[in-house]
Parts: structure tokens; sequence; C-alpha cells
């Protein structure tokens, strides 16, 4: 308690600015609605990534692939980047993200298209089977600031108006 309340005075606090984080997509953009979402969490106090758990169980034979629908967003600040590697254990099994980083963007959060929904696409390479249960942890988040080069004048560009592609080709 600091002296001030201990005197009796009323001290208000400002609320917590939020500055980056996980939440659930909103309900009409979740694919699994009957899941309980884990929000992600640190595995250690200086741990730099947020461990993503999948919803739902699956198996990833040799040489395919698959889509992972986290039902989460992330938020940042607009001069930050939300980076997704694979966790080493599911990397030493033979499976990477097919796209090897994810990149999540401070404007995908709320975007039309999803919510914000993180998608993780991942492709088996090893030669066995890679089965994961509900709730394991396969990938991880981190949180970035970026640099932008000199001369680049895009503050007056277009704002998001999609998901994953938005950009076009």
């Amino acid at each position: 308690m600091a002296a001030a309340e201990r005197r009796g005075y009323v001290v208000e606090r400002e609320p917590m600015e939020r500055k980056r984080g996980f939440e659930v997509v909103a309900d009409q953009h979740r694919e699994h609605p009957k899941t309980e979402i884990q929000l992600p969490r640190r595995g250690s106090r200086r741990s730099a990534g947020y461990d993503l758990h999948t919803p739902v169980g699956f198996t990833l034979a040799p040489a395919t692939r698959t889509v992972v629908v986290t039902d989460l967003k992330a938020y940042m600040l607009p001069d930050e980047v939300l980076s997704v590697y694979p966790r080493s254990s599911v990397g030493l099994r033979g499976v990477m993200l097919t796209n090897t980083v994810g990149v999540v963007d401070a404007d995908y959060h709320s975007n039309s298209d999803n919510d914000g929904n993180i998608r993780l696409s991942l492709h088996n390479i090893g030669p066995e089977s890679f089965t994961v249960r509900a709730g394991d942890r396969i990938a991880q988040a981190i949180f970035t600031k970026y640099l932008l080069a000199d001369g680049d004048n895009f503050t007056a560009g277009p704002e998001r108006q999609g998901g994953s592609g938005h950009t076009g080709r």
C-alpha cells in the first residue's frame, strides 16, 4: 500500500494502457467455438516466445500440410510485429511452418475478414507422422519493434482491408 493510501488519501490509478497481448477472436470468426482457447504464455521468466497451443488434435503424415486455426488474435503497437516460429521440439520432428516464419502485422488485429485469427500452416518434411493433442504447444510468438528504411513515407498509404494476402501479389 502506498504512503498516500495509508494516510487516507484516495489515489486514482490510470487504467493500464494496452500495449501488446493476445485475445480470443470474436465468436463469429471462431473456427472452434466449443473449445476453450488457451491464451499464450511464456514458459519461463527469460523466455522471449509466447507458446501457442493447438485447439484441436491432429496427425500430420509425412510430406503433407495442414492449417491450424488458433482462434487467437494479437494486438500490439503500430511499430511492432509478431513473428511466429515452430517450437524447437516441433522442428526436431521435421515439422515446420510452411512460410518458415509467420509475420503478424499490427493492422491484422480485428481485420474485417477474420478478426485477426492467427493461422499456422504446418508442413511435415520428416519421415514419420507427427501427432499432437488438443492443447499441445506447437509454436512460439515473439513481439518485436521494426525499423523503417530512409525515405519510407508510407504514412498516407491505404488501411488494411482484409486478412492474409490482402496486399496482393
